[in-house]
C-alpha cells in the first residue's frame, strides 16, 4: 500500500489500515486471507472459503470456492483510482475470480465506507483491450509505467462494515456454481477480442479466371480455389498485431455464403403471358465490382432449380434437378415440368421478373438451347392427377415426385378413366369361382386405389347391370352396365391397415344393399 499520514502527532499507515481491516473482517466469518508475500501479483489477498459439511455425494468432488482481493485504502471519496495497466493485467488474466476492494476512511482510524468491485467480462474486456493497445503501440508501451482509472459508485458498496456483509457480497458475483464461474471466464477470456474474427488475410489470384472462380466460390457454385501469396494480419479487438502466428505461401480459400434475400421469380413466355411463379433464395457476391462490371454474377435458387446469371454479359447457366425422388406440391410440380419444358426449346426467348423483398421489380430476358427432354409423359400424367385429387375433394397439399408419377402410372390411368370415361367402357367382369347365375341383375362391387406420393386416394364403386352370357371360365360379360361410386376417400400411407377395416366395413354395407335384388359379388378381401 504504501500511504502514510500524520494523524493526532502520528504517523499513520493507510495501506496497513486497510489491510488490517480486510483481515479482521476475513476473520470474522472464517474466510481464510493469505497475504502476497510480494508485491508484484496485482493482489493482496487469496481467500479461501471453508468447505461445507453438507455436501451430497454429487457434490463431494468440489473445491472449495477461492477468489483474489485487491484492497485500496483512501481517504478520498471522488470513488475512483488510476490502477497500473500490469496491475490489472494481473487481476483480469486470473481464472479465479478477482475483485478491488475499496475502503473509505476519510482521515478517520476506522473504515468508513466499503466498496467490492467485481471484474466482470465487461470490465474484463477493457483492461484486455487496452493493454492489446498498449502492446502494439510504438511508443511508451511499458504496462507498468501505464494506468487505467477505476470507477466505483453505491451500487457496489458493502451494506454493514463487517465480514458477513464482505462475505455475501463476494458470493453474490461468484454465484452457486464456482466450476460454473471458472469455465465461462476461461471460455470468455480466449475469445473476447476477436468477435469479428482473428484478423485479416491478403491474397492474391490469377487473371480473369481467378476473379471468376472466387466470385463462384462466394456463390456457392465452387468449393474451393487455389490463392497465393497470403500475408496474414492477426488482430485482436480490432487492433492489428505487431506479430503473426501464421504464415502461408499458397492455401485453399473457402468462403461461406452470405445469407440469402428471400423473394419470387416469375418465368414467362412474352410480357402478356400470366407466367410460372416459383418462391426462390437470391445470392449476390460480397465484393464490390467498381471497374470490374463484366464479372458481376447473381445466383437465384429455387426448389428444383438454380440459375446463375452474368447480368453484363447476357450469359446464364442454370440446372434443374427433380430426381432423386424429390417432392413438390403437385400444382408446383406441374409448374416445374412446365418451366423445363420452356427452357429446353430451341431459341426460346423467356423473361423472368424477380421480385426481390426491399427491391423494386427486375426484368431479364435469356434465350435458350434445345435440349432434349422426354417429358411429355409427365405432362398428361400430371393434368390426370390433378383431376383426380379435384374429383377426390382432395383440399390438402398432395406432395408427389416424378418417379412416384412414372410408378404408379398405371394406377393414376385406371382411375382417371373410371371418373372420366365411365359411360363408354365394355364391361366385362371375372370372379374367383365359377358361379350359377340365379338372378339376371348382376351387383359388382371393387375398390381401386391410386398412389400419389404423400397420398392414396381410393374409390369404391358398383358395376351394376345385366348378366349378358358366360364368355368363359370365370368370366362373363353384362349390359346395360352403369358404375355407380360408393365412395371416394384419401389416406396417408402409413394408415393402410385402419383404411382396410373401414373399407371391409363399407362393402359390408354395400352387399346388404344389393343383396336380394341383384347376384353380388365384390373383389375384397373382407376382415
Amino acid at each position: 500500500m504504501g500511504s502514510y499520514y500524520l494523524y493526532r502527532g502520528y504517523m499513520r499507515d493507510l495501506g496497513q489500515l486497510g489491510e488490517s481491516t480486510f483481515s479482521m473482517w476475513c476473520a470474522q466469518v472464517g474466510l481464510v486471507a493469505n497475504p502476497s508475500m510480494i508485491d508484484k501479483t496485482g493482489w493482496d489477498f487469496y481467500l479461501q472459503f471453508p468447505i461445507s459439511n453438507n455436501l451430497s455425494p454429487q457434490q463431494l468432488h468440489k473445491s472449495a470456492f477461492e477468489c483474489k482481493v485487491q484492497v485500496k485504502a483512501t481517504d478520498k471519496k471522488d470513488r475512483k483510482l488510476a490502477i497500473t495497466i500490469s496491475n490489472l493485467r494481473q487481476m483480469a488474466t486470473s481464472p479465479m475470480p478477482t475483485f478491488y476492494c475499496f475502503l473509505e476512511f476519510d482521515g478517520q482510524s476506522q473504515v468508513q465506507k466499503a466498496f467490492l468491485l467485481h471484474l466482470n467480462h465487461e470490465i474484463i474486456y477493457s483492461i484486455l483491450k487496452r493493454v492489446h493497445e498498449i502492446e502494439q503501440s510504438d511508443k511508451d508501451n511499458n504496462l507498468n509505467k501505464r494506468t487505467m482509472t477505476l470507477h466505483y459508485d453505491e451500487k457496489m458498496e458493502i451494506e454493514k462494515l463487517n465480514g458477513h456483509s464482505l462475505k455475501a457480497d463476494l458470493l453474490k458475483y461468484i454465484g452457486d456454481d464456482y466450476s460454473k464461474y471458472i469455465r465461462e471466464k476461461s471460455k470468455f477470456l480466449e475469445n473476447c477480442g476477436f468477435e469479428e474474427g482473428y484478423g485479416k488475410i491478403q491474397f492474391s489470384v490469377n487473371g480473369e479466371a481467378g476473379i471468376r472462380n472466387i466470385i463462384d466460390v462466394s456463390l456457392g457454385l465452387e468449393e474451393e480455389l487455389d490463392v497465393e501469396n497470403l500475408p496474414s494480419i492477426e488482430e485482436r479487438f480490432g487492433i492489428p498485431s505487431k506479430k503473426s502466428e501464421f504464415k502461408l505461401s499458397n492455401a485453399k480459400l473457402r468462403i461461406g455464403m452470405s445469407t440469402p434475400k428471400k423473394g419470387k421469380v416469375r418465368f414467362k413466355e412474352d410480357h402478356l403471358s400470366s407466367g410460372l411463379m416459383f418462391d426462390i433464395e437470391f445470392y449476390t457476391p460480397p465484393f464490390n465490382f467498381h471497374d470490374f462490371r463484366k464479372y458481376a454474377k447473381f445466383r437465384i435458387v429455387g426448389d428444383f432449380f438454380d440459375i446463375a446469371c452474368e447480368p453484363y454479359v447476357g450469359k446464364a447457366h442454370y440446372t434443374f434437378s427433380l430426381g432423386d425422388d424429390q417432392k413438390l406440391k403437385l400444382g408446383k410440380l406441374k409448374d416445374a415440368v412446365s418451366l423445363i419444358c420452356l427452357l429446353s426449346r430451341d431459341k426460346q426467348i423467356a423473361i423472368f421478373e424477380l421480385d426481390l423483398e426491399g427491391f423494386e421489380l427486375l426484368s431479364f430476358t435469356l434465350t435458350s438451347k434445345y435440349i432434349k427432354r422426354e417429358l411429355t409423359i409427365f405432362n398428361e400424367l400430371l393434368e390426370k392427377a390433378s383431376q383426380i385429387c379435384e374429383y377426390a375433394n382432395v383440399s390438402e397439399e398432395i406432395k408427389v415426385s416424378l418417379k412416384d408419377l412414372y410408378y404408379f402410372r398405371k394406377e393414376i390411368e385406371q382411375f382417371y378413366t373410371l371418373i372420366t370415361k365411365s359411360d363408354l367402357l365394355d364391361i366385362k367382369l371375372e370372379i374367383d369361382v365359377e358361379h350359377k347365375f340365379e338372378i339376371s341383375k348382376v351387383a359388382h362391387i371393387s375398390v381401386v386405389i391410386c398412389h400419389l406420393g404423400t397420398h392414396i386416394i381410393g374409390m369404391i364403386f358398383t358395376v351394376i347391370g345385366d348378366f349378358n352370357e358366360i364368355l368363359k371360365k370365370n368370366r362373363f360379360s353384362v349390359k346395360n352396365a352403369k358404375i355407380v361410386v360408393e365412395r371416394v376417400f384419401s389416406f396417408f400411407p402409413k394408415n393402410l391397415e385402419i383404411i382396410k377395416e373401414a373399407i371391409s366395413k363399407e362393402i359390408h354395407n354395400r352387399i346388404q344393399k344389393y343383396d336380394g335384388e341383384y347376384d353380388v359379388f365384390y373383389n375384397w378381401e373382407l376382415h
